[in-house]
Formats: C-alpha cells, sequence, structure tokens
C-alpha cells in the first residue's frame, strides 16, 4: 500500500512537472517554433519557444499537441485583473477604458513602426510591433535604437547564434543560442544583451536528475538523465549518452 502510495505521488508530480515545463520552454534543450509538434510528457520533451504554448487534443494526455502563441491576437478581449487572466499575446498590449479599474480591454499591438524609436533597456520599454527588431548603436548598452525588419526569421533554427554570438531574450524577435547553449548576460542588468555559452548548470556524472519537477533537476550538456523504466516522475542518474 505504501508502495502503490508512493507511485501516486510520483506520477501527481510528473503531471505538475508537464504544467511547469511549458512556463519554462525557454530552459530546454530543443524548442519549436509556431506549428512545431510539441510533447511535454516524453523525455526529451519536445518544447515549444517562449511565448507558446502546447495545445493538446483534450482529453487525451501524452499525445502530441502542437505550439500556438500563448494569449489573444490583435483585438481579442483581455483582462489581468481577473484570475485566470486573458492574456494577450506575446508583443501585444491589453489597452482599456481609462479611469476603469478592472475593465476588460482589448489587445493591441502599440509598437512603435518601421524607423520608430525603440529601447527595451528601460522601463516602461519603448516596443517595436511584432515582427520588427530593435537596431541599436553597437557598443553603446541602454541607447535608443531603431525598430526595423529582422534580418532573419525569429524561429528559423539557422539564426541562432553559436558560442560567442550576441544574444537577447529581452526583445522582440528575441536573438536566440543554437540549442543546448545559454545566454549568459551582465549580472543585474536588465535587459542586456549577452554571449551563447555552454550551459554552466546541471548535474555532474552520478548526480540526480529529474525533468518533472519544478525546478527542474538538470544534467550538464551531453549527459542524459538515466531514470527506472516505465515508472514516470521518478528521479534518475546523470549519466553519459
Amino acid at each position: 500500500m505504501h508502495v502503490l502510495f508512493t507511485v501516486l505521488l510520483m506520477i501527481l508530480s510528473g503531471l505538475q512537472g508537464c504544467k511547469a515545463r511549458s512556463d519554462s520552454a525557454a530552459n530546454l534543450a530543443s524548442t519549436g517554433g509556431k506549428g512545431a509538434t510539441c510533447n511535454y510528457s516524453i523525455y526529451p520533451p519536445k518544447a515549444c519557444a517562449e511565448g507558446l504554448n502546447c495545445v493538446t487534443q483534450p482529453g487525451l494526455y501524452g499525445g502530441d499537441g502542437t505550439c500556438q502563441p500563448a494569449g489573444g491576437d490583435v483585438g481579442a478581449e483581455c483582462n489581468y485583473s481577473v484570475f485566470p487572466h486573458k492574456e494577450c499575446q506575446e508583443g501585444l498590449t491589453c489597452v482599456t477604458p481609462p479611469g476603469v479599474f478592472g475593465a476588460s480591454g482589448k489587445c493591441q499591438d502599440t509598437g512603435a513602426k518601421e524607423g520608430g524609436v525603440c529601447n527595451y533597456s528601460i522601463h516602461p520599454a519603448k516596443t517595436c510591433q511584432r515582427g520588427l527588431e530593435c537596431a541599436t548603436p553597437p557598443g553603446v548598452f541602454g541607447a535608443d535604437g531603431r525598430c526595423k525588419k529582422p534580418s532573419a526569421p525569429a524561429n528559423n533554427p539557422s539564426a541562432a547564434g553559436d558560442i560567442g554570438a550576441e544574444c537577447n531574450y529581452s526583445i522582440y524577435p528575441p536573438k536566440a543560442c543554437k540549442d543546448g547553449l545559454e545566454c549568459a548576460t551582465p549580472p543585474g542588468i536588465y535587459g542586456a544583451s549577452g554571449k551563447c555559452q555552454r550551459s554552466s548548470s546541471g548535474g555532474d556524472v552520478g548526480s540526480e536528475c529529474n525533468y518533472s519537477v519544478y525546478p527542474q533537476k538538470t544534467c550538464k550538456n551531453g549527459l542524459v538523465c538515466q531514470t527506472p523504466k516505465g515508472l514516470f516522475g521518478a528521479s534518475g542518474k546523470c549519466a553519459r549518452n
């Protein structure tokens, strides 16, 4: 009876871990763009890029889904004062009636048009419209930039940076790193660009690992988490592939 109860707890932990991973997909090794196949119930997971949710068929646990933007599109109703929030898609703003606290609004793209002024290092940020990126003067941190069309599609894997390339996940579209790399930014400087480098986090060979809990107990790059077969949600040990 005690063993059965323990197994049930681990399964519940795994289910909660799946939801947690949908909120931190950017930290996973492989992320898919809009329309890509996703599945958080397998290992390694087929994750969605930041700002996307994995939409699966209702009532079919463990099945593949599709990466879709989280929140409403332009013109959709939004309200951040209710729970759960009625959110807007990334890059859109919820425009509500002035002076009416708690009222619902509409999702709008309030960013600057092509050629407009932008600055993501200040608060509130001067954003660009969706599909545009903020081009700033090289080497001048915190300076205003101009909105322009991106030089490469945001979800094109070939556009992701290799080791040493500039990266920034606080702008739109983000300057991403290739799979397996992380963006190392200056500590304490919000919105600053960083450099792509190999992940410094994760356990070494023999360390405990568990990708179904939150926060995850990960392994270093090049290692895999070997878990007991047939026991979903159980912890394992980091080992060489």
